[in-house]
C-alpha cells in the first residue's frame, strides 16, 4: 500500500532527473496532470444507520429532537426526498453493496447469514460497491455490521469483497455465552425452522455494544468495558489519518439504532449509562442522539485532517424503525415500518454532503438504494463491475451540480410485494395506488377508476412493475425468524 510520502517520491525524482536532460517542462504538465486528476477523487465515507426511519429525523419532519448534527448535513448538502430501499436489514444492506434489486441477487427475504450461517454474500455472485474503487487505487475500510457473511466461517471474506481493512461485530452466537449442549440444539432448531426456540436462543448473540465481541482484520477480540460504537469509531478516525494522503473510500456501518438482539431492543450509552431512560421511546431516542453525535464527530475529524474539502460523505438508514415505536413528524404520530413494505418501513433518509464538492442546501425527489454502486464508481472514477446487471442509476453528477436528478420512479420489493413509486403516486402488485401527497402514510388506496393524474401515474407505475422479472432464487434457503416461521406454515405446522 503506498503511503504519500511513496507516492511522491519517485515522481519527485523523475522530475529531476528529466529537468537535467532537456524534458522538464513536459514532465511538469503531465505530474501536474496526475496531481489534479488524484485531487480530482474525493475521498467518500458511506454512513449507514441501522433500524431508524425518517419519522426519526429532523430533516425530514421529525418533532423528536434527535438529530442536529445529521439535520445540518442535509440543510448544507442534498437531501432525497424519497429513497427506496427493502425493509429488513440484510436484503437492505445487499441493495445496498451492490446495485441489484432483490429479485436479481435473490436476498428478497431476510436472510441472518451471521447469525444462522447457511450461505452468505458470494464475491463470485455479486459486486459490491468497494471493489472497484479499491481496483482503482483507492484504500477501502470497514467498521460496524456487516451481517451477510458468517464472518467465522469464512476468513478473509471481507477482503475478496474489496475491504482492505476492517473492524466489524460477526453477529454470531457468543462462543463464550454458551455450554457446549448449545450448538447441536441450536443447529437442531434451524433444520426443524423452530422460529420460537430460535428467538430465544438468539439472546446469546454476540454484544455490538457493552463489551463487544469484534473481528479486526479477521482477529477475534472481547473489548471488556467499551462500548462497540465507540471502537467502530476510533476505528475510522484512525483509518482517516493514517491514509490521509491517498484516496479511500470508508463504510461506517452503524450498529446504532438496532437493539441487542430480537428481545432486548434498546442498550444505555455512554452518555446515560449511569441513569438510562426507563421507557422504550426515550431510551432508543437517546441511541439516536449517540448516533448522531458520532455523525457530527465524523464529519468534525475530517475537518481536523484537512480533509472534508475533499471528501463526500453518504448518509442513510437501511429501513425503517421497529414497530414497537413511534414518533411524531409532520404534525402526525408516526408508527415503525420494519419488516412492512410501506412507506414508515422502506422510505429512509439520504443525504450526501460535502461543503467543496456537493452544491448544498438541494432536495432530489427520488433515489433507491441500487443507485449507490453506481454513483460510488463515477464519483471515484473507477469502472462499474463487469458481468452483473445493475439497476441502479447514478447520482454522482446531481450531486455534484452538473446534471438533472437521473430518477423518474424508485421500486421496492420484499417477498411477494413490489411496489413502485414515483414523486406523488405509489402502486404496489395487487393494484392498490396511493396519493402520497394527501395520504403520506399509504393508507387508504384510490378507486381503482380514478382518472387525471392517478390514471397516468397507474399506468406509468404498472409499466415498470410489469417490466421487472421473477425473483433469482438463491443457491441455499433464507434463514431468519421470519423465514423458518414461513416455511412452519408452509408445511402446516405452527412455527
Amino acid at each position: 500500500m503506498k503511503t504519500r510520502t511513496e507516492f511522491l517520491a519517485r515522481p519527485a525524482f523523475a522530475l529531476a532527473v528529466a529537468i537535467a536532460m532537456g524534458f522538464g517542462g513536459a514532465l511538469s504538465a503531465r505530474a501536474a496532470d496526475a496531481e489534479t486528476e488524484k485531487m480530482e477523487r474525493p475521498n467518500l465515507v458511506l454512513i449507514l444507520l441501522d433500524n431508524v426511519g425518517k419519522e426519526w429525523f429532523g430533516c425530514y419532519g421529525s418533532e423528536e429532537h434527535c438529530t442536529p448534527n445529521i439535520d445540518r448535513l442535509a440543510a448544507e448538502g442534498v437531501r432525497f426526498s424519497h429513497c427506496y430501499t427493502t425493509t429488513i436489514c440484510a436484503p437492505s444492506r445487499v441493495e445496498w453493496l451492490t446495485g441489484r434489486y432483490p429479485f436479481r441477487t435473490g436476498w428478497h427475504l431476510h436472510h441472518d447469514a451471521g447469525l444462522y450461517g447457511g450461505g452468505g454474500l458470494d464475491p463470485a455472485r455479486e459486486v459490491t460497491f468497494a471493489r472497484a474503487p479499491r481496483d482503482a487505487g483507492y484504500v477501502t475500510g470497514m467498521a460496524g455490521k456487516w451481517q451477510v457473511n458468517p464472518l467465522h466461517d469464512e476468513p478473509g471474506i471481507l477482503g475478496r469483497h474489496g475491504f482492505d481493512e476492517t473492524l466489524v461485530w460477526p453477529g454470531a452466537i457468543d462462543r463464550d455465552a454458551v455450554d457446549a449442549d448449545f450448538f447441536p440444539k441450536f443447529h437442531d432448531a434451524i433444520a426443524r425452522n423452530d422460529a420460537e426456540y430460535l428467538r430465544v436462543a438468539t439472546s446469546h448473540i454476540e454484544s455490538r455494544y457493552w463489551d463487544p465481541v469484534l473481528l479486526r482484520n479477521g482477529a477475534r477480540e472481547v473489548a471488556k468495558g467499551r462500548f462497540g460504537p465507540d471502537l467502530f469509531q476510533e476505528f475510522a478516525f484512525d483509518f482517516f489519518a493514517r491514509h490521509r494522503e491517498e484516496p479511500f473510500l470508508f463504510y461506517h456501518a452503524m450498529v446504532l439504532t438496532h437493539g441487542m438482539n430480537v428481545n432486548v431492543h434498546v442498550v444505555p450509552t455512554p452518555d446515560n449509562r449511569d441513569d438510562p431512560p426507563k421507557e422504550e421511546k426515550a431510551a432508543f431516542a437517546d441511541m439516536l442522539r449517540y448516533a448522531d453525535k458520532q455523525v457530527g464527530e465524523v464529519v468534525g475529524k475530517l475537518e481536523a485532517l484537512g480533509l472534508m474539502d475533499r471528501t463526500i460523505v453518504i448518509v442513510a438508514s437501511d429501513n425503517g424503525t421497529s414497530t414497537s415505536l413511534t414518533a411524531r413528524a409532520n404534525g402526525r404520530e408516526v408508527r415503525g415500518g420494519l419488516y412492512q413494505i410501506s412507506e414508515a418501513g422502506g422510505n429512509v433518509p439520504l443525504i450526501v454532503y460535502s461543503p467543496k464538492l456537493v452544491p448544498g442546501g438541494r432536495s432530489g425527489a427520488l433515489a433507491d438504494f441500487t443507485d449507490i454502486l453506481p454513483t460510488v464508481c463515477d464519483l471515484a472514477g473507477a469502472p462499474r463491475p463487469a458481468g452483473v446487471t445493475l439497476d441502479g442509476r447514478s447520482f454522482a453528477a446531481y450531486v455534484r451540480g452538473k446534471a438533472e436528478a437521473p430518477r423518474k420512479w424508485i421500486f421496492n420489493h420484499y417477498g411477494d410485494e413490489r411496489v413502485a413509486r414515483n414523486a406523488r403516486f405509489r402502486l404496489e402488485n395487487d393494484g392498490d395506488l396511493f396519493d402520497l401527497d394527501a395520504d403520506p402514510d399509504g393508507a387508504t388506496p384510490l378507486p381503482r377508476d380514478a382518472g387525471g393524474d392517478a390514471a397516468a401515474a397507474r399506468a406509468e407505475l404498472q409499466a415498470v412493475l410489469d417490466a421487472m422479472p421473477e425473483s433469482t432464487p438463491l443457491p441455499f434457503p433464507h434463514r431468519s425468524l421470519s423465514a423458518f416461521r414461513k416455511r412452519a406454515e408452509a408445511a402446516g405446522r405452527k412455527p
